[in-house]
């Protein structure tokens, strides 16, 4: 998944993903007999992805960590070896990470930033969620059927790429303390963490890389307490709306289906008129979601519901398969807090003859 060097090209300014590495995905089990924590995860995606781009840690203008373990800051500090001058942020949620880089790099003050996203075993009450997505479901006649056949194509879906070797180029490999290698995803995960390079379009031109998409735009939504799986709707809704986009505007999608039933609920929300129209000021209703484009390379209930990680995963994944099918753009979207997501755009990097 290395970008392509490109140095007779330019980029427009704004933040861009350059480059990402991510762990396997590690059962409990796994991880105990491993003696992997998540700062150990954290900082062997990070040495990976710094290896890959020949980068010295003293080359970044700052990292941004997420993660749940407390006070993890000075210990990435050291393992990384930054330099004490090295700002260095840590919030609880991956894509807030993104935001924040990608924030100061539209603002001029970084062009090269490290995201780094960790889990270990931190799997948010999902009862909640269940109960809104059996509400939903029964408002729109999505059955249970029609969900046990979703996740039987997501494996499926998954199982193809990874026969196929979509996941081996920015999966690396773990070694814990016995020399045991880790190079695959487990079944039932809790555990990994993705490391993100994110550049200025100058950051580019100083690496002389090719960047694998732009972060075009983001959405946060909130959605009402009885019905916390809309909140992936809301947020997409919000993100394409300001952007004056369709449905059918986005090449691939990535959207939260943990549980799947949740996900095909909202599916049939976007056709539904009366809730468009009630619910989401709309005319018309948004429409049918094509099939083919929506978590091409499994989703979450194949790879695992991470929420730390899961969304800076996500993003590498799409930014992957956009840059390698040189399509136009992707959305990825990721449950939050009990009622929150929060929805990325990617597009094409647009070049320009230098």
């Amino acid at each position: 998944m290395d970008s392509q060097n490109s140095p007779s090209v330019t980029l427009p300014p704004g933040a861009y993903l350059l480059e990402g590495t991510r762990t396997p995905g590690l059962n409990s089990a796994s991880r105990a007999r491993a003696g992997f924590s998540a700062l150990d995860l954290a900082v062997q995606s990070a040495n990976a992805l710094l290896l890959r781009c020949g980068l010295a840690a003293s080359a970044l203008d700052g990292v941004v960590l997420a993660t749940g373990a407390s006070q993890a800051a000075d210990k990435v500090r050291q393992r990384l070896q930054l330099s004490p001058v090295t700002p260095l942020q840590q919030c609880t949620q991956g894509l807030d990470a993104v935001t924040r880089a990608s924030q100061q790099i539209r603002s001029g003050d970084a062009d090269l930033l490290l995201v780094i996203a960790s889990d270990a075993a931190t799997q948010p009450d999902s009862t909640a969620m269940s109960e809104s997505a059996k509400r939903l479901a029964a408002l729109f006649e999505v059955d249970e059927e029609d969900a046990e056949a979703y996740e039987q194509a997501c494996r499926q879906r998954s199982s193809e790429a990874e026969q196929s070797g979509l996941f081996s180029p920015y999966r690396i490999t773990l070694f814990d303390r016995h020399g045991e290698a880790y190079d695959t995803d487990q079944h039932t995960p809790d555990s990994g963490a993705c490391a993100l390079l994110l550049a200025s379009a100058s950051g580019c031109a100083q690496l002389k890389r090719q960047p694998l998409a732009r972060l075009s735009r983001q959405a946060l939504a909130r959605a009402p307490s009885d019905y916390p799986s809309l909140a992936p709707l809301l947020a997409s809704t919000r993100l394409l709306q300001a952007e004056q986009l369709g449905l059918n505007d986005i090449d691939l999608w990535e959207l939260p289906d943990a549980p799947a039933l949740a996900l095909l609920a909202n599916l049939a929300a976007w056709q539904d008129a009366r809730f468009c129209e009630r619910q989401l000021a709309l005319e018309h209703p948004m429409g049918r979601l094509d099939p083919t484009s929506l978590n091409p390379l499994g989703g979450s209930l194949a790879l695992g519901a991470l929420p730390v990680s899961g969304g800076c995963r996500q993003l590498l994944q799409q930014a992957d398969t956009l840059h390698r099918h040189a399509l136009g753009r992707a959305l990825v979207c990721e449950q939050q807090a009990a009622d929150q997501a929060q929805a990325w755009l990617l597009a094409r990097a647009e070049e320009t003859p230098a």
